[in-house]
């Protein structure tokens, strides 16, 4: 455990060059930085250190990649947990409704995205400006809490497109392949919501795309997003408003769907 998380950052990397120094605070008083950084481990946690003073006291690589990395909060752990029984509990509510009609389909297709979900933890991520540039802005320089985890992947290469799909894709990344393309390289299960996907990018940011001939709208997919195809309503019964918004607001909490991790 390092010693004496500091508010300033120019102390804190003086700080953190400093062989045993360790301090004997409680666990939940700490804050933890690991990833791509020179100088992983716990630091103590003081009251008025902000979000940049950790990225330096953990010493950053320039090889991070700060679009996926990731802030991890013990208060986002509860309301995350009811949010993941919510979405399990639309899925079995849709499997009731397929069975009932013996959509066989659709059934394979709710089972598939049970089991996901049910693999999947609650991370506690919550949506934060990761690049210690940026944070030398105080609007993208909040306050740190006690128990918060950073951790900085590397830079993956690949972009995955997952939920109403054959089977889920990994998709090489390219800067000029647009949300439609990659979309044609995955093949869409038959209760695919035709018109729209949820782009979660990288950072846990989630948007809507349009992708019909009616409908269709420009979007910027950053290298790491996870393209989720949405189970068309017409075929969910009474769950269907709430199941693709509320799945695709989890997957947003899994920063490890699309890129690596070294913690």
């Amino acid at each position: 455990m390092r010693a004496g998380f500091i508010r300033f950052a120019s102390l804190a990397a003086v700080l953190c060059g400093l062989a045993g120094m360790a301090v004997p605070v409680a666990a939940q008083e700490t804050v933890q930085v690991s990833g791509r950084v020179l100088q992983p481990g716990s630091y103590d946690w003081q009251e008025g250190a902000r979000l940049r003073d950790a990225a330096v006291a953990g010493q950053v690589r320039a090889d991070a990649y700060f679009l996926g990395a990731a802030l991890l909060r013990e208060s986002a752990l509860e309301p995350q947990q009811r949010l993941r029984t919510g979405v399990l509990f639309d899925l079995s509510q849709g499997l009731v409704h397929a069975q009932s009609r013996n959509d066989q389909p659709l059934q394979e297709l709710l089972q598939r995205l049970q089991g996901q979900v049910e693999a999947m933890p609650v991370t506690g991520r919550v949506v934060a400006e990761m690049n210690p540039l940026a944070q030398q802005l105080l609007r993208n320089n909040p306050p740190l809490r006690a128990g918060d985890r950073l951790i900085y992947p590397a830079r993956p290469d690949s972009v995955r497109v997952m939920g109403a799909v054959q089977s889920d894709c990994t998709l090489t990344f390219d800067p000029s392949t647009t949300v439609l393309r990659y979309l044609r390289q995955c093949p869409r299960h038959a209760a695919a919501d035709p018109a729209y996907l949820y782009l979660i990018q990288p950072n846990g940011v989630v948007q809507r795309v349009g992708v019909a001939h009616h409908n269709a709208e420009p979007a910027n997919v950053a290298v790491g997003a996870v393209l989720l195809v949405p189970v068309n309503p017409s075929r969910l019964g009474s769950v269907a408003d709430e199941l693709n918004e509320e799945l695709a607001a989890f997957l947003a909490t899994q920063y490890r769907l699309g890129g690596r991790f070294d913690d």
